[in-house]
């Protein structure tokens, strides 16, 4: 298995222990020798989003209760009668990754993302797939304006519901072509691990549009810190703190700007 996918293994088994559920990383796959073993405990929990588009909670919950062997083999096939299900998906993919079969694993989790779509299982599968970006979901527009639909858009984001919340910023985008905020908020609603260029192809060139814009240099270093570009991420956070130091906004470049500097620029927000 390749480094990368060391890695990923790392980072899946740090989401699934938020889940509670503890986990070892181990190598083997469906395909290659050893046979895998399981590495959860009958305890483990499933991951439920409150809230979440699904008929087979309890389907999951009962799948839980078995070994992990006999967990994934319940799953997929819940999972084959339920393609759109994420609660059913994401959970599927974490049975196999916990049962040993990695590699079955990281497709099953790309299947949770499209299954998960505008869900928090779309943000989490993500999360899981990309170890080499910042672990804690998508980054957040920080705004502390009183614009319905930038307001709205904040709920939603928080809530998980990405591409609704792209839609409001999306439109207050379109009604205030003028607001560097409304922007800016419709650049970072697009952020996706798959494709860094649908927010950062919108957002780099907002700096020249704005160039004393506080919102666009701390939302570019926010992006930019995400996706583990630190050294460009320092540059931005301290232009944002110069056009503002005491803002909402300048106090956050500020404490961003001293965790970088502290880790290390290859770290990511913490």
């Amino acid at each position: 298995m390749s480094s990368a996918n060391r890695v990923r293994l790392i980072v899946a088994a740090a989401a699934v222990a938020a889940a509670g559920i503890v986990v070892g990383v181990v190598y083997a796959t469906r395909q290659d020798p050893p046979q895998p073993r399981a590495q959860c405990p009958r305890t483990a929990k499933p991951l439920i989003v409150p809230g979440a588009p699904t008929e087979h909670v309890d389907q999951v919950r009962a799948a839980f209760a078995r070994r992990a062997r006999e967990r994934a083999h319940t799953l997929e096939l819940l999972a084959q009668r339920a393609p759109d299900d994420p609660v059913v998906q994401f959970n599927y993919a974490t049975a196999l990754f916990c049962a040993g079969y990695t590699a079955d694993a990281d497709q099953a989790y790309r299947t949770a993302k499209r299954a998960g779509r505008d869900t928090l299982y779309e943000i989490q599968a993500d999360v899981i797939l990309h170890p080499q970006f910042f672990k804690g979901g998508y980054p957040p527009f920080q705004s502390s304006s009183t614009d319905p639909l930038l307001v709205r858009g904040a709920i939603l984001q928080r809530q998980g519901h990405q591409h609704s919340a792209e839609r409001a910023f999306a439109r207050a985008a379109r009604l205030h072509p003028g607001s560097d905020e409304a922007q800016v908020a419709a650049a970072v609603a697009r952020f996706d691990m798959d494709d860094l260029s649908a927010s950062f192809s919108r957002l780099g060139p907002l700096v020249r549009r704005f160039p004393r814009s506080q919102s666009v240099r701390f939302h570019l270093g926010l992006l930019l810190a995400w996706t583990g570009q630190g050294d460009r991420a320092v540059t931005q956070f301290r232009l944002a703190r110069s056009l503002g130091p005491k803002t909402s906004l300048g106090k956050q470049a500020a404490t961003l700007l001293g965790g970088l500097v502290t880790h290390g620029t290859n770290s990511t927000p913490r």
